[in-house]
Formats: structure tokens, C-alpha cells, sequence
């Protein structure tokens, strides 16, 4: 997982890897707005050219690429950790 750091005034640097990724995508270049969203204390940030476009559920594709483990035994022990934190 990425990290940043949020300084005094509340400026955050983006990661090298999100700009490459970004750029790999041809969704962001250098002065293009990015849009902030906040959502249940969650900050999404989301480049300005990817909103305009047209949104429908294939261009979620691929998000969560990551976000529970890189190999299928970290995914399913992360699966299992959530579970066992339900109450019920």
C-alpha cells in the first residue's frame, strides 16, 4: 500500500507510481485538474479527463487489482481475516 504525507498546510506529494500509472493510462498530465471526492472519511482523488468520459460498470474493471493480497493464498486469508471480525 502507497503512503503520503501530509504536510503542514495540508499539502500531500502524489506517488511517483499513481503519476505513472496515471499517465500510462493517458488520463493525467502535468496541470490537469484532479478531481477530490470524500466519501465516509475516504479520500478518492480521480483525474478530471477520467470523469468526463462515459462511466459504466467495465470501467471498474481492474480496480481492486491488489487491495486483498497479490496471490490467491493472501487473498483468501485476507477474505478469512474479515469474516472472523463479523459479528453474528
Amino acid at each position: 500500500m502507497l503512503q503520503i504525507e501530509l504536510r503542514e498546510k495540508g499539502q500531500v506529494t502524489t506517488p511517483a507510481e499513481v503519476l505513472q500509472e496515471w499517465r500510462l493510462k493517458n488520463q493525467v498530465s502535468m496541470n490537469d485538474l484532479i478531481d477530490v471526492v470524500l466519501s465516509n472519511g475516504v479520500l478518492f482523488l480521480i483525474p478530471s479527463k477520467r470523469a468526463e468520459g462515459k462511466r459504466d460498470r467495465l470501467s471498474f474493471a481492474g480496480t481492486g487489482r491488489g487491495l486483498w493480497g497479490k496471490t490467491e493464498q493472501e487473498i483468501d486469508a485476507s477474505i478469512a481475516a474479515l469474516r472472523s471480525s463479523w459479528s453474528g
